[in-house]
Parts: C-alpha cells; sequence; structure tokens
C-alpha cells in the first residue's frame, strides 16, 4: 500500500525555514518530507517572484530535499547571468588595473569576491557589475570605455551630473557597468571613498588586486539598498545580501548597524528594523518562528500567484502596496508600475480583506 504523503504544511514556513543559514541546526529529515508533501500551486512563481531559486537550491542539495523541477532550472539561469557578471568583473579588473586606477568593488561583485567565507554570498542573482573610484578618476574611465565600444544602458535615459554613480555602460556580455563616486545619492564622492577605503581589506580577485568593503559596510550598504528602494526591498534576494554576512558570525557587524539605525525616523525606521529582523533571522541570529511580517508579506505574494492572473510587473505592484501599507509608507503612484491611485487602493483594500480573513 501507498504511503501517505504527509498534509501540507504552511508553505512560507517551510521555505523560510529551509532558507535559514545558521543558528541551531534543524530537523533535516522532517523538512525532507515536509518538501515532499509540499502544495506545488503558484509556489514555483513564488520563488521565481522572489529571486531566491539559486539560495533554495542548495540548501535543499544540503538536505537532499526535492522541489521539482523548476527550481533548479531557474537556479541554473541565475547561475548562468552571475557568470556573465563574473567575466565582466575580470574584464573591468585588468582595465583598471591597467591604467593605475584603484577600485573597490560594491554589492554584488564584492560578495562573489568573498564566497570562500561568506556562505550563499554568490547564492542570488547580480545583474550588474558597481565599481566605486576616486571621483578624479571616473570621469576619464568612463570615456575610455565609451571609446572601447562599451554602450549606454539606458540611451534614452536623461544623464544626472549629482548622481551618485555615471551613466551606465553595457561591455560585451551585455552586463551593466556603473562606476560609482558614492554609494548614496547626497553622500560626498570624497567622504564615501575616505570611509570606505579606510576599512577596505585587499583582496585577489581573478588574479588582480583589488579592494572589497569590509563586512560592516556591505551589511550596511545592502541593507540602505533595500530600503531605497521602498517596498521592495523585503524580497528574499535582498535579505540575503546580509544573511550571508550574518551567518558568518558577524556579531560586531550586526550590533554597529543596530546602533546606526537607533536615530532613523519613522517611517524609514520600520522598513529599515524589519528588513534588518528578517535578514538576520535568515542568518540565523535569533531564536523562534520566522519574523511575522515577512511570513505575511510572503503568505500575501503567494496568494497573489495562485489567485491573480497576471505578469510579475502586476504582480509586483500588488505585493508592493500591500508592503507600503503594513510600513506607512504613502500610495503608489503609479510611475513606475502601473498601478495609479485606483489600483492602489484596491489593492490596499484586499490586503486589508485578506489579513482580516485570516484573522478571524
Amino acid at each position: 500500500m501507498r504511503s501517505r504523503r504527509p498534509p501540507d504544511a504552511d508553505v512560507v514556513t517551510l521555505l523560510l525555514t529551509t532558507l535559514r543559514l545558521g543558528g541551531e541546526p534543524g530537523d533535516t529529515s522532517g523538512l525532507r518530507q515536509a518538501w515532499a508533501g509540499v502544495a506545488r500551486p503558484g509556489f514555483d512563481e513564488l520563488i521565481d517572484f522572489e529571486g531566491c531559486a539559486l539560495w533554495l537550491a542548495r540548501r535543499l542539495r544540503q538536505i537532499h530535499a526535492d522541489a521539482g523541477v523548476t527550481v533548479p532550472r531557474l537556479a541554473r539561469d541565475m547561475a548562468a547571468r552571475n557568470l556573465l557578471v563574473d567575466a565582466e568583473t575580470e574584464a573591468m579588473l585588468g582595465h583598471v588595473a591597467a591604467r593605475g586606477i584603484p577600485c573597490i568593488l560594491l554589492k554584488g561583485a564584492a560578495r562573489r569576491a568573498l564566497a570562500q567565507e561568506l556562505p550563499f554570498a554568490d547564492a542570488r542573482a547580480t545583474f550588474d557589475l558597481d565599481i566605486l573610484v576616486p571621483a578624479h578618476a571616473a570621469t576619464a574611465l568612463w570615456n575610455d570605455l565609451r571609446r572601447q565600444g562599451y554602450t549606454l544602458a539606458h540611451p534614452g535615459r536623461k544623464p544626472r551630473p549629482t548622481h551618485h554613480h555615471l551613466p551606465g555602460l553595457l561591455g560585451p556580455s551585455s552586463v551593466a557597468v556603473e562606476i560609482h563616486t558614492s554609494v548614496a545619492p547626497g553622500i560626498p564622492a570624497d567622504v564615501t571613498w575616505q570611509r570606505l577605503r579606510a576599512t577596505a581589506r585587499t583582496i585577489q580577485r581573478f588574479g588582480v588586486e583589488t579592494l572589497v568593503p569590509s563586512t560592516r559596510e556591505l551589511l550596511w550598504d545592502g541593507m540602505m539598498h533595500a530600503v531605497r528602494g521602498g517596498a521592495r526591498g523585503l524580497r528574499l534576494h535582498q535579505l540575503l545580501a546580509a544573511s550571508c554576512i550574518v551567518a558568518a558570525g558577524a556579531e560586531a557587524e550586526v550590533q554597529e548597524i543596530r546602533d546606526r539605525l537607533a536615530p532613523t525616523p519613522p517611517p524609514t525606521a520600520l522598513l529599515a528594523n524589519a528588513w534588518f529582523a528578517a535578514a538576520t533571522w535568515l542568518g540565523g541570529a535569533g531564536e523562534g518562528e520566522p519574523p511575522a511580517v515577512l511570513r505575511r508579506a510572503l503568505r500575501w505574494r503567494l496568494a497573489l500567484v495562485r489567485h491573480l492572473p497576471s505578469g510579475p510587473r502586476v504582480l509586483g505592484a500588488w505585493a508592493d502596496e500591500a508592503s507600503r501599507l503594513e510600513f506607512d509608507l504613502p500610495p503608489s503612484r503609479g510611475a513606475t508600475l502601473g498601478l495609479r491611485p485606483l489600483g492602489a487602493a484596491l489593492a490596499r483594500h484586499a490586503y486589508r480583506a485578506w489579513r482580516l480573513a485570516r484573522a478571524s
């Protein structure tokens, strides 16, 4: 007689528990059994939306569990894209080294360079290459790349002279390259270079000596990048930017970030603290269940992909509007996602009704 499959567990809690990188070792046999009985409707679409397929595929291999064929396929696609970014990184490091320009790798390129010591640091999609150079060298480097055939990544977009990076370029591998003079709007270039350079580490990457920010600065920049993204910051692939650092045992870095967050005004503080709590839990800090706001966000998104017959653009708008409501952010004006005021009001009403139904 065939054995009965276990009932459908809460797929969101199962997903988050599986993705968690640190903390006390869990019951891997229980996780394997739960994955064997997981409900499929909407699950693969959720994984794709969250950008966590490579992260999940690696964790499933560690616990010898199976989540079907779609997750490995999505993971392979993501890994292939990351290799293109690696190729562009190698070419760019050779280029700046030949010209004697000091360079600090940022964001995904920096985490990938540290993957041997930061668990799963290379297990998320990296779509472009971000480098920081001294402000006096940035324009000459940008013009040199243009002469070598690099094209504008967004030819129809007007350049912003005061922006913290020069207009993005596309190299031979069609990977966008952003030459930064700062890491955030409003922070002077010389202040940024001095701060990051003072604590940066020298590493060998593709046979070239270069710099990467300290793990403290990587952690802070990952959080600030997510928070600047507003409601879109609370996505799983965004959280991995910090989780991989926390999982490496960065207690001092975590405390430093908490201290930096203390004077942050609302509503930014709500989103920043929620993001940090979710990221640190996924990295193994703290005990108990995943943060409630993260579970709620993922359950709402799973409900959307199961019942909202639409593409990722509309799905993203509905998902993010719910997060905007959670963190007291104003409704979307629709400039980027096509969700006009009436649509934003509809999404908020639906989310309130969904929350009320779950609470009853």
